[in-house]
């Protein structure tokens, strides 16, 4: 029976067409547990990327810029990376074992870079200094305007933001909404007062409470919320996230090496995003591979929507396909095409930070955050336009419209999308027979709501039932299936967890 619903579910997933994704499924808690977890690898920041080389012999990234090997249950730090530019959600990102690690010892992995260009082309400069964006007067009133919001914020943040989102002040964006993106991303309020941080935290859990419960009648209150969060931080000045202020920008890069022992040799750097900026939000960036010799990665639109994800000769906000020696595939969809980025697959992504390959149906799956609302689940396809920003199912942060359209003819629709926003991160399949119950289902992390999400699918390939598993165990960044079938969960600022079934 199982293996005449499998051959079922494969043949309509590989036909399925998402014109109508659903999304609102009511999330449900399982009444009987029937798994536990342990924690196997301890004492993690933010553990971004994990990758097997078997099952007792392990890779995991930091995002503030380390690369461990876990042997036999020891972690030893690896030496030979190059240098990480760590600024907002930018770092030391996602790794990969070769498919062919046997053979070559290669591995994989993603990193924000100050590298100015790579790709043998010349990038026009489109940087300006804060003396010249200083002389608008558009710039100088939504700084004034920021003032009175934030008098206690430094002259050299206030340079800061001023470099980085300059363009944004001279086209009338709301300078209140993007300062406020812009801490959220690279700066932290100096919070001291107990009372205050209390307060933070009651408050950031009754938001998530409101979202969680999807209580259309709580929004006045949600918005009261954030108001009064916005309002103690004013009060406060604000650091940089990484102890000092960077000066320059830096983009998504994919490296390739070779491990010997606990060090990399060989690195070579395979791809890079051109055209750097300076902001802190949507880098990306997972890697998986198919089995026909591909890596695939992505690269979030870095925080210019309305350039780069629709736009085929700037990177960000793509997928992006590669042959395992780093060479592109005249094959890809737009290699032929001119002033077109040849590693491109995909387009139209806002920030990919899940991707796995579907082995049933030999498809590419990604996830992505969208804004306030509409995280998508994707199936890629080549040369696709995923819609971003043009279409969402989402809105602005601060509650404004990006669009008042959720499709378009030659725009992909996603296989499910979000709302409210659950902010996915990791991706797996349950494959093995390890969890009975769970096989053939997709499992995604949630920073926001600090749980495991399990999608099962009907015949047809759709989502029918969401499911949460370890609940509140803290802010997930990635789930991977190691090679015994166990899965394997990282938790921000704890470290790696394996899920046992319970016997």
């Amino acid at each position: 029976m199982k293996i005449l619903f499998l051959k079922i579910y494969l043949l309509t997933s590989i036909i399925f067409s998402c014109d109508q994704p659903k999304k609102n499924i009511e999330l449900e808690t399982p009444k009987k547990i029937n798994y536990t977890y342990k924690l196997v690898v301890d004492s993690l920041d933010i553990p971004w990327g994990l990758s097997f080389i078997n099952k007792n012999d392990f890779l995991i990234t930091e995002k503030l810029g380390f690369m461990y090997r876990v042997k036999n249950g020891k972690k030893y730090q690896i030496q030979g990376l190059p240098p990480v530019y760590v600024r907002g959600q930018g770092g030391l990102l996602d790794v990969a074992v070769s498919p062919k690690f046997k053979e070559t010892n290669e591995i994989y992995f993603t990193v924000s870079t100050e590298v100015d260009s790579y790709n043998d082309f010349d990038i026009p400069s489109e940087s300006q200094t804060f003396d010249n964006y200083m002389k608008n007067t558009l710039v100088q009133d939504g700084l004034n305007t920021i003032r009175k919001k934030y008098p206690f914020v430094f002259k050299e943040t206030f340079r800061d933001f001023v470099e980085t989102f300059g363009e944004e002040l001279i086209n009338k964006r709301d300078p209140i909404e993007k300062f406020q993106l812009f801490l959220d991303v690279n700066y932290y309020p100096d919070i001291k007062n107990q009372y205050d941080l209390r307060r933070i935290e009651q408050i950031n859990k009754r938001i998530n409470q409101i979202l969680m419960s999807g209580e259309g009648e709580s929004k006045s209150e949600k918005d009261k919320l954030k108001s009064e969060l916005r309002d103690i931080q004013s009060r406060y000045s604000f650091i940089p996230q990484n102890g000092k202020r960077k000066r320059k920008g830096g983009h998504t890069a994919l490296y390739m090496a070779k491990l010997v022992d606990f060090e990399l040799k060989n690195l070579k750097m395979i791809y890079k995003g051109d055209y750097n900026t300076k902001k802190g939000q949507h880098w990306g960036s997972r890697i998986a591979f198919d089995n026909k010799g591909h890596i695939f990665f992505s690269i979030g639109d870095r925080g210019n929507r309305d350039v780069n994800p629709q736009n085929l000769s700037r990177d960000g906000g793509k997928i992006y396909r590669l042959n395992l020696d780093g060479s592109i595939p005249d094959d890809n969809p737009f290699f032929g095409l001119p002033e077109s980025r040849k590693a491109i697959y995909s387009y139209g992504h806002r920030n990919p930070q899940g991707m796995v390959y579907n082995k049933y149906t030999n498809k590419i799956w990604t996830h992505e955050h969208g804004p306030m609302g509409g995280d998508e689940i994707n199936i890629i396809k080549p040369g696709k336009n995923y819609g971003w920003p043009i279409i969402t199912y989402g809105i602005n942060y601060s509650g404004t419209i990006i669009t008042d359209k959720t499709s378009m003819e030659g725009m992909e629709q996603p296989l499910y999308y979000w709302v409210p926003s659950i902010a996915p991160s990791g991706m797996a399949f349950s494959n093995s027979d390890i969890y009975p119950e769970w096989k053939n289902n997709l499992f995604v992390g949630s920073l926001k709501f600090q749980y495991v999400e399990m999608l099962s699918f009907n015949n047809k390939g759709e989502v029918i039932k969401r499911s949460k598993i370890l609940e509140n165990i803290g802010r997930v960044r990635n789930v991977v299936e190691g090679p015994e079938g166990y899965l394997y969960v990282s938790v921000v600022g704890k470290g790696i967890f394996k899920i046992l079934p319970k016997t």
